[in-house]
């Protein structure tokens, strides 16, 4: 349809521009002149050219010099022999042999030769070699495709570029979707028919997201889809190539090379897609000569291939020298992900006192969403906060940015924060921090611009429902997915979760509300108590003056006792409570600390130890806080309330530790998040799921049942770490092995971001380890999606899982112990 150009060829001497004159035919024995003939008569304005070879290295060579030699970087090597373009083409000084010459020239076919100087005619001292410059065909463009995309302006011209305007053409036929690697604008592309003469077409993405349906109805393949399939996606002899262009124009990052790379597009190939490196250099090329807003110099916009998981990154690893002389460039997942910069996680607009702080002065600190804060390293919770800059780079299961996303406030990753001039400037001033587009905006606010956006943001209240009147402690076999008003999401969706893949699931029993309701109406807060309270604040270090304001409130004037209902009740009215956050904190810690030594009902604790005896005998058991108020599908709670170790008997029976675990629905965490939403804490119940420990973790991690590094490609995102060292609360600054597990040419292969720091050459998962969590992953998803109404494509869930030691061999046991929504909307 649009083939190259085949008319009469018209001979003429490339005019490259003014000041480039030949001085002299190279500085050594067998220099070479690369004569260009354009067949379309047009001068060559620009152009770029990778010399490769025995002795010559690698030379890089562009028409601006000056433009070569400031922006190229690492692609020019001191001391190597030189290149330069001149009036009668491309000089090259000194080839012992022969040169493999890549030459790209805008608006024409690239092209990678060898040229052997012994065949050469010799002038002046310079094997001559004539290089015929074929046109491309001029670009078409409708509502459906575009064909190429011309250059934006004069860009080549100046070398100046305001990455989101120039990319406007490309904007034009892009979706958006939101990456860990921050925000893509994706095209995808088909070339069909590969052979003689390619014919490429970039989709119009939003009405043709997908291939075949694009290949059929628009550009007049014929074939069935599994024809299309078997023709695009296998085998060397195919008829037609395919895949997604994904646009990032606030990612800055070094390749493996450490070469930096701004703003550029991302070509990838689906996972199963069985092609070559070979294939993928070519696909390259067709693209790149066709995308003439891109720069084929410097650091920004420039076009990179980014191999889709580990088969065909290690094909590529070892193509390295061919991807060199054919000037593709290309990066691993690992480089792409390991070399941020800045990293914006999640969109959004916050007001507050700008604050630096390390994770232990935060666990000490009172904050609020008045505050935005500069954290040194990723803390192990994040109390409500209006935004957070953290040093260190995140995962979208942190729990930071967890916190964030749940909460709708704005999150980023930016290294040397601190000593960034556009953060460090406005330290402990009040600030307005917006995060949108990609990029982030950080400037001083005035007090009357904030309270007007604290006013404006306040919630409207949320009740939650529970259904206190059912008892007794029923076994994960007897309940399920609808009993989560009776015993929390947690317990009920592990309980559903059992049912379908029983063999990796922990066994266990369910706590439910009644038991709470129950103690919250029994427990009494007394004098003697809120002494104690006011001495134990004291001695975690509080002000001595904040106790006593907490003590005065710990009982109405004049009374001796309180029901801890009643307790609750009043004191979260009080006006000290609602206005001194300092004061509040005070107070919630006095009544955990009543509820920790008010006794259980001796009939149900009684009741709860022999149950642990009958399921688990004496072995350890967790008991795990399972509320109303978490796993929901809009609201995670992930991290707030407490989750503990008990025995059937003794100092740590389950009957005496169950107290923290319902204290927990008081932890300063937890409120403050409650009240940020506006949820109602008296309608908050806490049930508790009760199963078995885990000893001897070889492993540990957090699936997520969609691939939310890159949405464009089905699959699964995994966050593991070797033994019992946390992923989501990682200590000392370990950080866990990433990866996406995706189809693969032979089944499902692992898309490799990045190894643990505690295993830093060496996956801790083997490749049959990830192909069971895969297959229990898709067996939950597949039960679990009709519960949540929700399609099994579309449905994404959170999964915390473990692979165990075995005595009876080298064999590591799977058991997923949590199930819950993978939170994608902040609640409303």
């Amino acid at each position: 349809m649009w083939r190259l150009m085949k008319s009469r060829i018209l001979i003429s001497r490339v005019i490259l521009g003014i000041g480039i004159l030949l001085s002299g035919c190279g500085t050594g024995d067998r220099a070479l002149l690369v004569r260009l003939i354009r067949s379309s008569g047009a001068p060559i304005e620009h152009a770029r050219a990778v010399i490769t070879g025995p002795g010559v290295g690698r030379i890089v060579a562009m028409t601006d010099k000056e433009r070569q030699d400031k922006t190229e970087g690492g692609e020019i090597q001191a001391g190597k022999i030189g290149a330069r373009f001149v009036d009668d083409g491309l000089l090259v000084d000194s080839v012992p042999s022969r040169a493999d010459v890549t030459l790209k020239i805008p608006g024409a076919v690239f092209e990678t030769r060898r040229i052997d100087l012994d065949t050469l005619p010799v002038e002046n001292g310079c094997g001559i070699y004539e290089w015929t410059v074929t046109d491309l065909a001029p670009f078409e463009k409708n509502k459906d495709y575009a064909t190429g995309l011309p250059p934006a302006g004069d860009q080549e011209k100046t070398g100046d570029r305001n990455h989101t305007d120039n990319m406007e053409a490309f904007n034009d036929l892009a979706v958006d979707f939101s990456t860990e690697l921050g925000p893509a604008r994706v095209v995808k592309f088909t070339i069909y028919p590969l052979s003689p003469d390619p014919d490429v077409y970039f989709q119009n993405t939003g009405p043709h997201p997908l291939h075949y349906p694009f290949a059929h109805d628009v550009i007049g393949f014929s074939g069935t889809l599994a024809e299309f399939e078997k023709g695009t996606y296998h085998g060397a002899d195919r008829i037609a190539m395919a895949g997604t262009l994904l646009y990032y124009p606030s990612l800055t990052t070094l390749d493996q090379d450490g070469r930096e790379l701004d703003a550029p597009v991302i070509l990838t190939f689906f996972p199963n897609d069985d092609l070559t490196p070979e294939q993928a250099m070519e696909v390259h090329r067709l693209l790149e000569e066709r995308l003439l807003l891109l720069d084929l110099n410097g650091s920004g916009h420039r076009l990179v291939y980014l191999p889709a998981g580990q088969a065909q990154e290690d094909q590529a690893l070892g193509a390295v020298d061919d991807f060199s002389m054919r000037d593709v460039r290309w990066i691993t997942r690992e480089a792409l992900y390991g070399n941020l910069k800045l990293q914006v996680l999640n969109p959004g607009l916050a007001y507050g006192y700008l604050r630096l702080m390390s994770p232990e002065e935060l666990e000490k600190a009172v904050v609020s969403f008045t505050d935005v804060l500069v954290l040194t390293r990723l803390p192990n919770s994040l109390p409500i906060v209006g935004g957070t800059i953290t040093e260190e780079i995140q995962t979208p299961l942190a729990h930071v940015n967890v916190a964030a996303r749940n909460r709708g406030t704005p999150n980023i990753a930016l290294m040397g924060a601190s000593s960034d001039p556009r953060v460090k400037d406005l330290m402990g001033k009040l600030v307005r921090f917006e995060v949108k587009d990609g990029a982030f905006d950080l400037r001083k606010a005035s007090i009357e611009e904030a309270r007007a956006f604290w006013d404006a943001h306040a919630p409207e209240p949320v009740v939650l429902k529970s259904d206190t009147d059912y008892d007794g402690l029923p076994r994960f076999k007897d309940i399920g997915f609808a009993d989560s008003v009776r015993v929390g999401v947690k317990a009920a969706n592990l309980a559903e979760m059992s049912h379908v893949i029983s063999n990796q699931t922990p066994d266990g029993f369910a706590v439910p509300f009644h038991y709470y309701d129950v103690f919250m109406d029994s427990a009494l807060a007394t004098g003697e108590l809120c002494d104690g309270a006011r001495a134990d604040c004291v001695d975690e270090g509080r002000a001595a003056a904040v106790c006593d304001a907490a003590r005065d409130l710990c009982l109405p004037k004049g009374s001796k006792q309180e029901v801890m209902w009643d307790h609750v009740g009043r004191i979260i009215n009080e006006d000290a409570f609602r206005t001194d956050s300092l004061v509040r904190e005070a107070c919630l810690d006095a009544t955990r600390y009543i509820l920790h030594h008010c006794p259980v009902d001796a009939v149900f604790g009684d009741a709860l130890d022999a149950r642990v005896a009958e399921v688990f005998g004496d072995a350890k058991v967790r008991l795990r806080s399972s509320t109303n108020a978490e796993d929901l599908p809009n609201f995670s709670g992930a991290g707030l309330y407490r989750s503990l170790s008990a025995y059937a008997s003794g100092k740590k029976a389950a009957s005496s530790r169950i107290r923290k675990v319902w204290a927990s629905a008081w932890n300063w965490t937890a409120f403050q998040e409650r009240a940020f939403w506006g949820i109602d804490h008296l309608s908050v119940r806490v049930g508790v799921a009760v199963s078995q420990a885990f000893l001897g973790e070889a492993a540990n991690g957090v699936l997520i049942t969609q691939n939310i590094a890159d949405p464009t490609v089905a699959g699964m995102y995994v966050n593991v770490q070797k033994g019992e060292v946390s992923v989501t609360n990682p200590e000392d600054g370990a950080v866990p092995e990433v990866f996406s597990i995706v189809p693969g040419p032979n089944g499902i292969q692992v898309a490799r971001q990045r190894f643990s720091s505690l295993s830093p050459s060496e996956p801790i998962l083997t490749l049959n380890e990830v192909a069971a969590l895969f297959q229990a992953a898709f067996q939950v998803q597949d039960h679990f999606a009709p519960l949540y109404d929700v399609s099994p494509y579309l449905l994404a869930l959170d999964m915390e899982f473990k692979f165990m030691e075995s005595d009876l061999g080298p064999d590591r046991s799977l058991f997923i112990k949590q199930v819950r929504p993978y939170t994608q909307e902040v609640m409303h």
